[in-house]
């Protein structure tokens, strides 16, 4: 107990010493809040800003803190839909059983290719192209046609079909690849296997939640989150994930619901080329 109490301590420490270092992890939290759910991939976007900062490089503690953020986020925004599934209804049960059955490639993915998966956190020039791969997953979209489903009353659990939902769960596996988004790969999954588009955006949100929840379980058991960034700096980065988070989640289902998903095709093919030009040099 004495060690843990001087360790926080150090770290509390450094992070008054270092008032740089607080506002990089601040940068980088809104930056996570954002993309998390603007399918603009937010590993990417932390893999780059990392790099140009020459900040927390490989830091995947870090990593993981903000996406507890942003996991709050999704629960304070659906938490309408979460307390539904709550009841365990037969309705809600089916509900959930598309959620474990798309969480499995992703855990699949993350026990085997662990090591090859972190490997990429330290390389921007694999993520800019995996940017510019997400730029073309998005703007297939545009050509995919999902009706938009409003259902009086509130909201109904309809899960997809299970073999949808294992579809979608290996477009989620794809994109634990750092600069492929998470968002955009399931949402897009979700509208061509024709699920309606308020319904695809929602199943993807609370897709996020058991793996989100699996990665940090994921490093506690592979000794604990040991981060660069003090208690103090890595507390207020998750705040502040999370507060950006909420506007960028509700930002992103009404883009789908409007029909302007494919549109963030550009950005990621324009930053993605841009980057890996500038990272080339």
């Amino acid at each position: 107990m004495t060690a843990w109490r001087a360790r926080s301590a150090d770290a509390g420490n450094a992070d008054a010493r270092c008032p740089v270092e607080f506002l990089h992890v601040i940068l980088l939290a809104v930056v996570q809040g954002l993309t998390e759910f603007l399918p603009v991939s937010s590993s990417g976007h932390l893999v780059l800003a990392q790099h140009f900062l020459h900040a927390f490089e490989g830091d995947v503690a870090l990593d993981v803190i903000l996406h507890v953020g942003t996991l709050v986020a999704v629960l304070a925004v659906y938490w309408r839909e979460v307390r539904r599934l709550l009841t365990f209804d037969a309705a809600a049960m089916q509900y959930v059983a598309a959620l474990v059955v798309g969480t499995l490639p992703a855990v699949a993915v993350g026990l085997l290719l662990k090591d090859r998966v972190e490997a990429l956190f330290a390389d921007p020039r694999a993520t800019a192209v995996a940017l510019m791969f997400t730029g073309l997953i998005l703007l297939s979209t545009r050509a995919a046609r999902s009706d938009l489903r409003r259902v009086p009353g509130g909201w109904h659990p309809v899960p997809p079909p299970l073999s949808k939902a294992l579809l979608i769960g290996c477009a989620q596996a794809v994109a634990i690849t750092p600069g492929i988004s998470r968002s955009g790969s399931t949402i897009a999954a979700s509208l061509w296997l024709g699920l309606p588009r308020d319904e695809a955006a929602r199943f993807s949100f609370l897709l996020a939640v058991p793996a989100i929840v699996g990665a940090l379980v994921l490093h506690l058991l592979d000794g604990g989150l040991r981060s660069q960034a003090g208690p103090v700096a890595l507390t207020a980065g998750a705040v502040v994930a999370f507060l950006v988070g909420i506007v960028a989640v509700r930002l992103t289902a009404l883009l789908v619901v409007q029909r302007h998903f494919w549109k963030f095709s550009f950005y990621c093919l324009t930053l993605g080329a841009a980057m890996f030009l500038l990272l080339g040099e």
